[in-house]
């Protein structure tokens, strides 16, 4: 019974966190198109934009936290596999770049746009660090599901 209900709870996670993804990568991408021509927009869509990332880290924690469950209810076994620690260790690295990359860049942004004279050349520094942090952060998703489903 303690693994149906990890599962259940690791299932709710991946549609909590990719409904933010998804939710925060057509916010995003809105985000910076009514940038150059309507700022006010933009400052209206930003708060938008900084809660999918509420949704992601309440995924990310549901699913540490079924994940350890399941694990428990199969006795630990999967920790002696190392297709299980590096895929472990890529899933800490995604809300740890989070917080790092993402965070900072946001707070950056949110203080850029609150100017009167917005640097947009800065604007645009932000926006292509954010796009490099999104493909590296897919790029280790894609990672997890390939060591998921071959198990090497």
């Amino acid at each position: 019974m303690l693994h149906q209900i990890g599962l259940y709870v690791h299932i709710v996670a991946i549609l909590l966190a990719g409904a933010g993804g998804i939710g925060g990568a057509i916010v995003e991408h809105s985000f910076w198109q009514k940038i150059p021509s309507n700022i006010d927009a933009a400052k209206t869509i930003f708060p938008i934009l900084k809660t999918t990332g509420k949704f992601i880290i309440t995924g990310i924690l549901l699913f540490l936290l079924s994940g350890l469950l399941m694990l428990q209810s199969v006795h630990w076994v999967f920790l002696s596999q190392p297709w299980f620690l590096v895929k472990f260790g890529l899933f800490l690295c995604l809300p740890i770049r989070a917080g790092l990359i993402a965070e900072t860049a946001f707070m950056h942004i949110g203080s850029e746009i609150q100017k009167d004279q917005m640097d947009a050349v800065l604007l645009m520094k932000l926006k292509s660090k954010m796009r490099r942090f999104h493909l590296i952060q897919y790029g280790i998703v894609l990672t997890i599901i390939f060591l998921v489903i071959f198990r090497f």
